[in-house]
């Protein structure tokens, strides 16, 4: 349900987004007084009753260029308070709900009255529309009328705290939408204008919006894919691929595409380029994020090209999606070189900055990257680099970025047989678990079920863990599943259970490629076999060196 909440506050949020940009063009009719002209009357004709009718005609064309604007902040209102899980999200999405419904009736009995004389193209324009009231509006109102439906979205904002010297702020988040709204209304009039003057076939209704949506998607894909090729070029791996929706990533050594539905709307992209080495260069990885807007720059000033030369060539009905395609590259240019942050992710410019300055965020980076790298490259956690580990985890204390660095620096140490060192780590992970961590996904918990039974020999301390993991949605079931698993069954006294998890994770790692993640795995499963193979004796002795 929290899934389907977050994809509604989406689809309000896009269309916010869209009536804010509509309402660009029509708020100067607002105070324009040329639309009112047409209900002035010459003096012999005026009544009093003819000149109320007159103010009332001309209210009501000022409220119709206003309504844009309205519904924008209405929908942009919904969006907001749901997603930042605020009580009044509720009556803000009803309402939004009501208003969208209200908005398509009267498009949905033109159709019905309509259909046989509407043209194949208007015809499709009104289904759309009426598609997109009904598949958002209805659910809508079903979903957040309960008065308990909120609190289940409440702090699930997805917009980390920000953090001090990272080079962005409020105020450069607004002029970067700013610079990316101005600069497409701005770039398309100049085409708009120009194609025109050219004779050129405009495009509108459901097939403009398609080609906008693929000129996004292109972008996105050329942006990503110049991250990829440079980084690769440098001797980076690439672990993950996000293009809206779609979702790429290796996990075991296969490559896996998931369809993530809550960003159906979404026109952000991320590709996932970690070093092969504990020794990569900072200037490398700076050359591999300046890549992706230097692509859109270069693939942009092409499709203006073609654009430009388009009368008379075979690509002329196309035009417009270059036009279009070459505008929406020269925005992405210009705006991921602003330092912001974008759906609580940084830009390419602010990830550069950080570069640059140095400090803790550039060791954050560092020590989450390298830990990525293992799932790709021959790098194990005993190859971090534990200074970085260190001055990150010094500077991070609380949330879900101080769990994560500590439970990295925790399977440091185990892989390097450092034990106490291990447990003291893993200690700190928990405590931070408790303080401000607590709503982590079910993935990492493993690591605590794992560390509890094998290397502090807590067996109560394991079932509180593994119980914690249940209440969470467990989405892979693959090594570090089992072997959390066969380590509880051990510590629980349970040898034949914990004999079949360990077999059974074993099968796994055997099915996986050569990593530095896979070797990890191994090293743990000899670990976990030993301890099956421990007699009573020396069982006793080894939880002493541990402890």
């Amino acid at each position: 349900m929290l899934r389907f909440k977050k994809i509604l506050c989406a689809c309000f949020g896009n269309i916010a987004l869209v009536f804010i940009l509509v309402s660009v063009s029509t708020l100067p009719h607002v105070f324009s007084t040329s639309h009112a002209e047409e209900f002035r009357l010459t003096p012999q004709q005026w009544t009093l009753q003819r000149e109320l009718l007159r103010v009332l005609a001309e209210t009501l064309a000022r409220l119709i260029f206003l309504l844009p604007l309205i519904l924008g902040v209405l929908y942009g209102m919904a969006w907001w308070t749901v997603r930042s899980g605020k009580p009044s999200g509720r009556k803000w999405t009803i309402a939004a709900s009501v208003a969208m419904i209200l908005q398509g009736i009267p498009q949905i009995v033109i159709t019905c009255v309509a259909w046989d004389k509407l043209s194949g193209l208007a015809l499709e324009g009104f289904l759309a529309l009426d598609a997109t009231v009904l598949g958002i509006a209805i659910p809508a109102l079903i979903v957040f009328a309960p008065r308990n439906s909120m609190p289940e979205a409440a702090g699930q904002a997805t917009n980390l705290p920000r953090i001090a010297g990272d080079g962005t702020s409020r105020a450069l988040d607004v002029i970067a939408w700013l610079v990316q709204i101005a600069g497409y209304f701005y770039g398309m009039s100049l085409w708009n204008r120009w194609g025109l003057a050219q004779g050129l076939p405009a495009i509108h209704g459901v097939t403009f919006w398609a080609q906008f949506v693929i000129a996004i998607l292109i972008s996105i894909v050329v942006h990503e894919l110049g991250h990829a090729a440079v980084g690769r070029a440098l001797g980076m791996r690439l672990r993950s691929l996000v293009v809206g929706p779609f979702y790429w990533r290796t996990r075991d050594g296969r490559w896996r595409f998931e369809f993530v539905a809550a960003r159906i709307l979404s026109a952000q992209g991320g590709a996932g380029i970690v070093p092969s080495s504990a020794a990569q260069n900072r200037w490398d990885e700076i050359c591999m994020i300046a890549a992706g807007p230097v692509v859109n720059l270069f693939t942009g000033v092409l499709a203006m090209c073609a654009a430009l030369a388009a009368k008379g060539q075979p690509w002329e009905q196309y035009w417009q999606l270059l036009a279009l395609f070459a505008t929406i590259s020269f925005i992405t240019f210009a705006g991921n070189l602003i330092p912001f942050r974008p759906e609580g992710a940084y830009s390419d410019g602010a990830r550069i900055y950080q570069l640059l300055r140095g400090g803790p965020l550039v060791d954050l980076q560092r020590a989450f990257n390298l830990a990525s790298s293992t799932q790709v490259t021959s790098v194990r956690p005993r190859d971090y680099d534990i200074g970085a580990l260190q001055r990150a985890s010094a500077a991070f204390t609380q949330g879900h970025q101080a769990l994560m660095l500590r439970l990295i620096a925790s399977e440091h140490f185990l892989d390097k047989g450092e034990f106490p060192e291990a447990c003291q780590t893993l200690a700190d992970a928990e405590r931070v678990y408790h303080e401000s961590a607590s709503d982590i996904a079910a993935e990492p918990l493993t690591v605590f079920i794992f560390g509890a039974a094998l290397l502090r020999r807590d067996a109560t301390g394991a079932r509180q863990w593994w119980e914690r993991m249940e209440t969470k949605r467990l989405t892979e079931f693959g090594v570090n599943y089992w072997l959390a698993r066969g380590a509880l069954l051990w510590i629980e006294g349970d040898l034949q259970e914990a004999q079949e998890a360990l077999q059974k994770g074993d099968t796994l790692a055997r099915k996986s490629r050569p990593t530095g993640s896979d070797e990890f795995d191994t090293y743990r499963l000899g670990l976990l076999r030993h301890a099956l193979e421990l007699t009573p004796l020396e069982e006793a002795h080894c939880a002493a060196v541990h402890n």
